[in-house]
């Protein structure tokens, strides 16, 4: 055992502490941001290239930076939405338009988790909020529980592509790239995503026979339109204000939470004051939790990058093979891999230092790739062990979450699909980026 760490050069062990120990005290439990801060700061304490301050010292420049802000503020809205009435708005716009195509509340189900996704950017927020909607009114209409909670996951996933998204803020922010770039970047990805699950649905629906509704007249589609509208206008009004640079992210964030109050309050009437206390306690949890990840994440990054574990890995991956699209191949089955038991804020804090250096140095750009590195991970919203929309959807239709994940699988296909399309065709993801920004 001697003559094993005899022949460890003590860069070689550091790299492998840092790893190492790190998923030793996840799989222990231990919380993925209490797990970094413990991990960098044994490393400060043997390691000589970073100071015993520097824990604390970076945790704290890691969180102070305006754009991360915007987190919060989103989060904010989604809440405020859910609880104003918004989502139900949402949902029977969604079956006037699209219920009378063969999959009917399917492609509903499809439609208004694209419009949630303009207000909350989650994931978690589309299926908790629409999903006791959506499953509700699907089983009442005669669908199979399992292909209602199924569809609903799987829709799930385009809350946080289509902007306002808060992995994305993540990533721009800890990237150095614009977050209103990556927020457009994302629009025809999400778009992509609806037509595609569409399509599945339509083909399934066809087979089983699924029912449908009434073809709805122009009046009570314009009925329904109206009743929505303000709602529908938000996620407008956000991707106006960053395209034309009157606000930034943060301050669209904080313009938005005021519209969605206006829209609670005085048009839908729906939120009252006595539900504040329970809305702001939900999302100063969740703030606190983001805010220690950050922190946390931008702690070990650094020690990786004091380590050059980047370079190293880089090597590794060029020593498998020199094509650029093997390596990309490679870094997806690893961002699906993490995305299955790993919170997804998490693992962007980890994969950023690690693995942006290496796409950049084989000329990939950056806004492709954040968007990628997002859907990817998002993937794993879907993927036991983790699957946290999984268990959210299954405890609403009361079915197991087995059950759940065989009703998901199908939807996988158009998934990887949309994958492999977002990581090596560029202008899919570049074209409206720079048709706005130039």
């Amino acid at each position: 055992m001697s003559a094993i760490f005899e022949s460890i050069d003590m860069n070689t062990f550091f790299n492998i502490f840092l790893i190492v120990g790190f998923l030793v005290l996840v799989m222990l439990r231990v919380p993925v941001a209490m797990s970094m801060l413990l991990t960098t700061f044994a490393y400060s304490l043997m390691s000589s290239k970073l100071p015993v301050s520097y824990t604390a010292q970076t945790m704290t420049s890691g969180i102070a930076k305006f754009t991360i802000l915007a987190v919060p503020l989103f989060m904010t809205v989604g809440e405020l939405m859910n609880s104003s009435g918004i989502t139900r708005r949402l949902f029977d716009f969604a079956n006037k338009l699209v219920g009378h195509i063969p999959g009917g509340l399917g492609h509903v189900n499809i439609l208004a988790s694209l419009f949630f996704a303009g207000v909350s950017g989650s994931a978690n927020a589309d299926c908790a909020g629409l999903g006791n909607i959506e499953i509700t009114a699907m089983r009442e209409k005669g669908y199979d529980i399992d292909f209602s909670v199924g569809i609903t996951a799987a829709s799930s996933i385009i809350g946080p592509i289509f902007p306002p998204s808060g992995p994305m803020i993540m990533f721009g922010t800890l990237a150095s790239i614009s977050v209103g770039s990556l927020f457009m970047g994302g629009v025809t990805i999400g778009v992509l995503i609806t037509a595609f699950l569409m399509a599945t649905v339509y083909i399934i629906s066809k087979k089983r026979k699924f029912p449908v509704s009434p073809r709805a007249s122009l009046k009570e589609v314009f009925k329904s339109f109206l009743k929505s509208f303000w709602a529908l206008l938000l996620p407008v009004l956000m991707i106006w204000s960053l395209t034309t640079g009157v606000v930034s992210t943060t301050e669209v964030g904080a313009l938005s939470i005021m519209y969605a109050l206006f829209l609670g309050i005085v048009v839908y009437r729906e939120l009252k004051w006595n539900k504040m206390k329970a809305i702001f306690e939900r999302i100063v949890e969740m703030s606190g939790m983001i805010m220690l990840l950050i922190g946390g994440g931008t702690v070990f990054a650094g020690a990786l990058g004091a380590q050059k574990l980047p370079a190293a890995v880089g090597e590794v991956l060029f020593s498998i093979s020199s094509n650029p699209a093997v390596v990309m191949l490679i870094i997806l089955a690893f961002l699906l891999f993490l995305g299955t038991f790993m919170e997804t804020n998490a693992a962007i804090l980890i994969c950023i230092p690690l693995l942006l250096p290496i796409v950049q140095s084989m000329g990939y750009n950056t806004v492709q790739f954040g968007v990628t590195m997002v859907l990817a991970l998002m993937i794993g919203l879907l993927t036991p062990p983790m699957a946290i929309c999984l268990f959210i959807t299954s405890k609403i239709g009361g079915i197991s979450f087995m059950r759940a994940f065989k009703a998901v699988r199908v939807y996988y296909i158009a998934f990887i699909i949309i994958l492999l399309m977002t990581a090596f065709i560029e202008p899919l993801t570049t074209w409206l980026p720079n048709l706005i920004y130039g």
